[in-house]
């Protein structure tokens, strides 16, 4: 029986749908031999790698999201910049939202981020803090390097900080110092790293994207529904010329939630349940 190479794809809130997918491989039986992650696809992938358990992934996810800290993120601002919808409400949100969006970037004038580096590491304390080598399942995780312009594996050292380096947005959370580099999250580069298992007869490589599909249509009235748009095409585009080497990509569905969507995180990994799901025909028949 042949094993999964894992790659979780980063995409913010969207990423909470590799919980879901994880359970049911586990549920299954489906074996796992090894996980690479970026972004959020990280943060569950090196969880897991760890507990080994799906159930004890969620868990931990939920404390990020409940812990107070984590609402000075404000990351709902972001997630109704999607919205706006025909009700006056929903307008009303939208344009309070681009305001207070508007004054959070206003501050990386003249600082690297919107949040500073103590106000991350006090979120981060929640995460487990072990050495990546020496985890129970093999885990890598990829960031990109601000001053080479190089994608960076993760695969030896802190999992907390290769998490932090991994899934810190550019603009938004502090670039992380860890050698020469000064690492951003590494959707920047390689959104599903796929492209560092080595080809194997006893294993399957598995690209999980959780990206937003490029048929879902969007209004392009506003500019920054076109700047989204513009990113989801880039994305689109560097997925599939990074995950050539993967013998299955497969694309979490879930419409246009955004990527700052934690409010739906239960939503979000019910759906990452139903991509595995729709894939464990073609695992069964691949893995034996």
């Amino acid at each position: 029986m042949k094993k999964l190479a894992l790659a979780l794809g980063g995409g913010g809130a969207r990423g909470l749908a590799h919980i879901g997918f994880l359970r049911v491989l586990e549920q299954e039986k489906i074996p796992i031999a090894r996980i690479s992650g970026c972004s959020m696809g990280a943060m569950v992938g090196g969880a897991y790698c760890l507990y080994q358990d799906a159930n004890a992934v969620e868990e931990l996810c939920y404390r990020f999201i409940e812990n107070p800290m984590f609402n000075e993120f404000n990351f709902d601002d972001f997630a109704s910049l999607d919205d706006g919808g025909e009700d006056w409400k929903s307008k009303a949100v939208f344009v309070m939202s681009r305001i207070k969006v508007g004054l959070s970037l206003f501050k990386t004038l003249a600082h690297s981020s919107i949040y500073e580096t103590e106000i991350v590491n006090k979120i981060y304390e929640n995460y487990p803090d072990h050495r990546i080598d020496q985890l129970p399942l093999p885990f890598s995780a990829v960031a990109s390097d601000l001053k080479s312009g190089k994608e960076i594996l993760l695969n030896k050292g802190s999992l907390r900080t290769a998490i932090k380096a991994s899934s810190a947005i550019p603009g938004y959370l502090p670039p992380v110092k860890y050698r020469s580099y000064l690492l951003v999250d590494g959707g920047v580069s390689n959104l599903v790293p796929t492209k560092y298992f080595k080809p194997s007869t006893d294993e399957l490589i598995l690209g999980v994207d959780v990206s937003q599909d490029i048929r879902e249509t969007i209004d392009l009235k506003s500019g920054v529904n076109i700047m989204q748009r513009a990113e989801n095409i880039r994305n689109y585009h560097l997925t599939q010329l990074k995950t050539q080497n993967a013998h299955k990509l497969v694309r979490c569905r879930m419409g246009n939630l955004s990527w700052a969507d934690f409010g739906k995180a239960n939503e979000i990994i019910t759906s990452g349940e139903k991509t595995a799901r729709r894939l464990l025909p073609w695992l069964r028949k691949n893995i034996n």
